[in-house]
């Protein structure tokens, strides 16, 4: 039984990738593996707070409690414009905040 578990690991290792082609699903013989450049320089704001939005335009955010935002109150609610969340009031929709750092998980 040692005989066969020797032999299975050795087989294993032999066939098996190795770990830097492993870790690159594009491994193959004619490709190799690529990373994509991460840029460290924050994006720019979409809005600028005190803006004032066009009607239309964006989405009110509902169920704020879902993503870790405290409840809609005094006349404002939560858009979210492209991949952020503004706190805007809804008569004026002028951009107050941006609360996007406020989000839990299940927003990003």
């Amino acid at each position: 039984m040692l005989g066969k578990t020797i032999a299975l690991a050795c087989s294993l290792a032999c066939f098996s990738p190795s770990i830097a082609a492993a870790q690159c699903l594009m491994a193959n013989t004619s490709a190799s593996c690529v990373t994509a450049p991460v840029s460290t320089t924050p994006r720019p704001s979409p809005v600028e707070i005190g803006s004032y939005l066009e009607r239309g335009e964006h989405s009110i955010m509902m169920n704020a409690d879902y993503y870790g935002l405290p409840p809609v109150r005094d006349g404002w609610v939560y858009m979210r414009i492209e991949d952020d969340v503004y706190r805007v009031d809804f008569r004026t929709f002028q951009v107050l905040e941006q609360v996007t750092d406020q989000t839990n998980y299940y927003f990003r």
